[in-house]
């Protein structure tokens, strides 16, 4: 009985698979982010995982990757406490992880256009920093009454990465609207997301079963207009009381149109059309830093020019992204922010 109870003990302690991934004769690939005690956030064993499974899947010639994740979350960024805990300490993490992360970045974004493979990427819960650059750059992305989707970096020191500056100035809402939720770190709920083109499609998280049933029940007819298709037909409207930016679409394209965080901030200072909304954002604009307030701007201003690709676009980011992690206050606000907001966890 002893015996049996300490075998029992060792078998619940092995660590579970933090990446789930299986494939089907129907070409259906299926990729889970499985750490929900961390909210699916990437540590570099991760990253080094879906690399793998990715490289993989484009080897077997997948026709569809479904890409998820376990619990609340789908993935809320990449664990950069653990790369400040590792640069303040000399470790090769903030290295590794970051040049890791964008070449699995790239690996994805290139996998429709280079080898015709869509991703359907469902944004069930928290989608932030590295999750959201393991999703918006594939084909589908498909959200749910569960999201919150934020790029919250420019108040921990860093800058919308993970391709998100060349991401953020082509949405279909516009280079403004981009330049918003890239400074902001505004938090946005499922019409939001749909109404900016960062979603393709919502589906109400009860359809998220039958939605995997019916593209593994394609098979051999599991194309990108088949899965369109597929996607249309479950699709429904989101709840648009919780909408925060097509009602504020005028005074955001006057506001953030500029070229300068002083132009950004006089306008909103100016702002009479819509007074309450410029207040509230220069109050989120003034908790943010400074540096990476200018930084954010000048990348996605770089990165939005027709001529940049993402993979020119990722390189730019992980030079820009050393600088921040390497170099201490006052040259980069990395180390303060992150204990600030994810350590300490101050609300301002």
């Amino acid at each position: 009985m002893e015996r049996a109870a300490v075998i029992a003990g060792h078998l619940t302690a092995v660590k579970a698979p933090e990446v789930l991934t299986s494939s089907s004769a129907d070409g259906l690939a299926r990729v889970k982010l499985n750490r929900p005690s961390k909210l699916n956030s990437l540590s570099l064993g991760m990253i080094r995982e879906l690399e793998q499974a990715y490289s993989q899947l484009i080897a077997g010639k997948a026709k569809c990757v479904l890409l998820s994740g376990e619990g609340r979350a789908f993935c809320a960024g990449g664990d950069v406490a653990a790369v400040r805990e590792e640069s303040l300490n000399g470790g090769s993490l903030p290295f590794d992880f970051f040049y890791e992360e964008y070449a699995l970045i790239h690996t994805i974004a290139t996998m429709w256009h280079q080898h015709q493979i869509p991703q359907v990427a469902i944004w069930n819960g928290i989608t932030m920093g590295g999750g959201v650059g393991l999703s918006a750059h594939g084909r589908f992305r498909v959200c749910t009454e569960k999201i919150l989707f934020a790029k919250p970096e420019t108040k921990i020191g860093l800058f919308p990465d993970v391709g998100s500056t060349w991401m953020l100035p082509r949405l279909s809402a516009g280079k403004a609207v981009g330049l918003y939720i890239g400074l902001t770190g505004a938090r946005l709920k499922a019409a939001d997301c749909l109404w900016s083109g960062l979603a393709t499609h919502f589906i109400p998280s009860e359809r998220l079963p039958e939605l995997e049933q019916r593209l593994a029940a394609l098979g051999a007819e599991l194309t990108e207009s088949s899965i369109q298709d597929v996607l249309d037909q479950l699709s429904a409207h989101p709840d648009q009381d919780k909408a925060t930016l097509q009602p504020h679409a005028a005074a955001i394209e006057r506001c953030f149109c500029f070229k300068t965080m002083g132009e950004i901030f006089r306008a909103l200072e100016k702002e009479q059309d819509d007074q309450v909304w410029a207040g509230s954002t220069l109050k989120a604009l003034r908790q943010m830093s400074p540096t990476s307030l200018k930084l954010t701007l000048e990348a996605c201003l770089l990165n939005a020019e027709p001529t940049v690709s993402i993979g020119q676009a990722l390189s730019t980011e992980y030079r820009m992204v050393q600088r921040c992690v390497l170099r201490p206050q006052p040259f980069s606000d990395f180390y303060e922010g992150i204990r600030a907001v994810l350590i300490d966890k101050k609300p301002d």
